[in-house]
């Protein structure tokens, strides 16, 4: 296999649909991912976020995230009250943060909602409406940033563990139109305590584990994560028109190792040293966009659909 197919269509026309292809790199990660690909197709998951494509087009704003948002806290409720919220500012970085702490309390870390009691007895879109709370939240804190497809499988078991060889591949740099892989742990990493001041997370995870999941940017500057127009230090940078990528870089690794150094005695507590390679943040760059349009030629025909249809490699 050398190719990774992502077919978006009109969710209310799946015969009219775009095709994205990208070729696979040549790392010793891709493998493994290869295969939690093929493990998501054979036992038939379906894609759990078809709408997640950020700041591309309108289907995707704030009221259509602010509804959902409400209205899933609203049928969680409605079986269990664990949330008892209603959210009317999407800026509101306190409140998310409080929502995204009861789904970790609630969900757990992975697969451990599985043996939990809160879900016995409960439908299945009890499960899957908590998971996807905790999407739109993210949804909201990447409201106006960067343009991004995420490509999710809820269903799917999360528990392959990187290597230290995997950790050497991770960056916090990203290239237009390159697939990477998705953190896919339950619980905040590096990345995110580093900039959103959370009071209110339970845990703190870096990256652990790794799935079918997955994450195509399509802008080229470095990962700024949560609060990438948002933090004061990235309006600063933004604003400023002589910022250049190397520098933002720059900024984000900064920040993170400065977290790190900050919090050592914290982390230890935790199980991880200060030199621990399982805080390595970043992604693994997955595969390259293959194609003879320019950049804004594959923003204009990727506007024109709002629904992940499908993800499948040749």
């Amino acid at each position: 296999m050398k190719h990774v197919i992502l077919r978006l269509s009109d969710k209310n026309n799946h015969a009219k649909y775009f095709d994205l292809r990208f070729k696979l790199l040549d790392n010793t990660f891709v493998p493994k991912w290869i295969d939690s690909v093929l493990e998501a197709q054979q036992k038939q998951y379906p894609i759990s976020e078809p709408w997640a494509m950020y700041n591309i087009n309108d289907s995707m704003d704030a009221k259509f995230i602010k509804d959902n948002l409400n209205r899933l806290m609203a049928a969680v409720d409605s079986v269990e009250k664990l949330f008892d919220l209603y959210i009317d500012d999407l800026n509101d970085q306190p409140k998310l943060n409080k929502i995204h702490a009861v789904f970790e309390k609630y969900h757990g870390k992975l697969d451990d909602w599985k043996t939990n009691e809160l879900f016995k007895g409960k439908p299945d879109s009890f499960r899957k409406d908590i998971s996807e709370i905790n999407q739109f939240v993210h949804a909201c804190e990447s409201l106006h940033g960067a343009p991004k497809i995420r490509v999710v499988w809820f269903d799917l078991p999360k528990h392959k563990k990187f290597t230290k060889e995997d950790y050497a591949l991770f960056t916090n740099d990203r290239n237009f139109g390159s697939l990477y892989h998705l953190y896919a742990d339950v619980g905040k990493n590096i990345e995110s305590v580093a900039y959103d001041n959370d009071d209110h997370h339970h845990e703190i995870v870096p990256n652990l584990t790794y799935s079918a999941d997955c994450i195509l940017y399509l802008d080229d500057a470095p990962e700024k994560n949560l609060t990438e127009f948002t933090h004061p230090l990235m309006l600063k940078l933004n604003a400023t028109a002589k910022v250049t990528r190397k520098r933002l870089l720059q900024e984000v690794e900064t920040r993170q190792k400065a977290y790190i150094d900050s919090n050592k005695e914290f982390l230890s507590s935790k199980g991880f040293n200060e030199n621990d390679p399982r805080l390595t943040t970043g992604r693994i760059e997955l595969a390259r966009l293959e194609t003879n349009l320019s950049k804004s030629e594959i923003m204009f025909e990727i506007k024109k659909y709002n629904n992940i249809q499908s993800l499948f490699l040749t």
